[in-house]
């Protein structure tokens, strides 16, 4: 027997899973096939540096699921202001959201508590059938067929199945790669002064070092992102000596730094799809874009994603037509790589312009982010960017 939905999810990562939820809210049938169960238990002193920097916007989203009140309060810190410098010291950019009007810039959260909560709060949604642990091993004539030989039907099918996605494999689509020829090393640091929810971030040649602010006052969470060749240099010294370093290239700006987890690292990758829909197939997330870590927006991107394809269905609806059909498809293709195709040009670009180290190219480079930091209007307009304020929200997410 055949099950049909409205809608067949593959992939329930944060992404996906926010996806199914704002289907289900705006009452879609959804199938949610995930290949493993997540982790819904741990150690409470076992420390995570896997960890999202959310923004206002997708902050909304998850007040609008009713899920962002339901996360542990320990599991997130508001952000509060930004420093960001150079190798130089001389090129310096601060941000307070303050100059904004908004309490925060946004939160740092860690990734298993929102995967938890959603995934226990939509388990019993009556619009949400859970397949897992269970893999797609076809998809033919709008038929999904999995590794257990159940076979569900849908209209549309959507890939929120990261980076390596089966659902893009599918889909009469190119992806173009680029390996930023980096690693990024992610660990919780423990520092001598507390971090009072400032996100610091130092661009060095081989690459930019950030530290998050997490719950506890004197804990942040590690994204070094380094030239291959350094990051594994860097893997192989003790904690002790790497603490060491790290301290030393962030200019003691939070005193003494000393690890408090084990370090993870794993290479940095872009990728693009060139399309975003096929008939009947929309990808979201990682499955459509994977950009450099330097500005935290991945899983923004990938949540604003979830959104807007949630309104195109919703306006599909309303006019009667297929969920599937490629034209009402093509809608969230533009409008997502209008917002997706400059933020990515522009990791890219921020790579390579703090890469360079020349007497004169410095010179430049800090004069050009120094008249950015004194100039009001400029900062406030990449602050709006920063939260996830956009023209061309979805309806549900308009004030």
């Amino acid at each position: 027997m055949t099950s049909s939905y409205d809608t067949i999810i593959i992939g329930a990562g944060i992404v996906g899973l926010s996806l199914a939820a704002l289907l289900a809210k705006h009452n879609f049938s959804v199938a949610l096939i995930e290949s493993n169960a997540p982790q819904l238990s741990w150690d409470e002193n076992v420390l995570t540096a896997r960890v999202s920097a959310i923004h206002n916007t997708s902050k909304k989203l998850l007040d609008y699921l009713d899920i962002w009140h339901l996360l542990n309060k320990k599991s997130y810190s508001p952000l509060h202001e930004m420093k960001i410098w150079d190798h130089t010291r001389n090129a310096n950019l601060y941000f307070n959201s303050c100059d904004v009007d908004e309490s925060q810039m946004g939160f740092i959260v860690e990734n298993r508590e929102i995967v938890k909560t959603l995934w226990e709060t939509l388990q019993n949604n009556a619009n949400i059938d859970f397949f897992y642990p269970n893999k797609p091993i076809q998809f033919k004539n709008k038929t999904i067929t999995l590794d257990n030989n159940q076979s569900l039907k849908t209209n549309l099918i959507v890939g929120a199945d990261g980076a390596h996605s089966w659902v893009r494999k599918q889909m009469p689509i190119t992806l173009q790669t680029r390996s930023y020829q980096q690693k990024a090393i992610i660990a919780v640091i423990e520092s001598q002064h507390p971090h009072n929810n400032i996100a610091y971030q130092k661009f060095l040649t081989t690459g930019p070092v950030a530290l998050l602010p997490l719950f506890q006052a004197n804990h942040t969470a590690l994204v070094w992102s380094a030239d291959d060749a350094v990051s594994d240099d860097l893997m192989k010294n003790t904690q002790i000596i790497f603490a060491k370093i790290l301290t030393e290239n962030l200019d003691f700006k939070l005193g003494e730094l000393k690890l408090i987890s084990e370090r993870l690292q794993f290479p940095l990758v872009m990728r693009h799809a060139d399309d975003y829909v096929s008939e009947n197939c929309a990808l979201i997330g990682d499955a459509a874009h994977s950009i450099h870590p330097l500005a935290g927006l991945g899983v923004n991107l990938g949540l604003m994603d979830a959104a807007c394809l949630t309104q195109t269905v919703i306006e599909a609806r309303i006019k009667q037509k297929s969920l599937g059909d490629l034209k009402i498809l093509r809608r969230y293709s533009r409008w997502r790589k209008a917002e997706n195709a400059p933020i990515i040009a522009t990791m890219r670009g921020l790579k390579e312009i703090f890469s360079i180290d020349s007497p004169s190219f410095n010179f430049i480079r800090t004069t050009g982010i120094n008249t950015i930091d004194q100039c009001t209007l400029i900062k406030n307009q990449l602050m709006h960017i920063a939260m996830g304020h956009s023209r061309d929200m979805p309806v549900f997410l308009q004030n």
